[in-house]
């Protein structure tokens, strides 16, 4: 892994914190950031990454 699990887990956080702060230009940035990494890391840990972003993503959400 290229980065740390935080960096992953961090950017979908940050992302979902921009959506709910209706700021599609700083989340569109994390999402950058995200595909960016994700394109640089191997196969074996691209699945891993993703839910490490979805996690951040699905953490930062109001709880229902």
């Amino acid at each position: 892994m290229i980065n740390t699990e935080h960096s992953y887990f961090e950017a979908g956080y940050k992302c979902a914190q921009a959506r709910l702060q209706r700021d599609e230009s700083r989340a569109q940035h994390w999402k950058r950031w995200f595909s960016g990494a994700y394109a640089l890391e191997s196969e074996t840990d691209k699945p891993y990454v993703r839910k490490l972003f979805d996690q951040g993503y699905s953490e930062a959400q109001p709880q229902r």
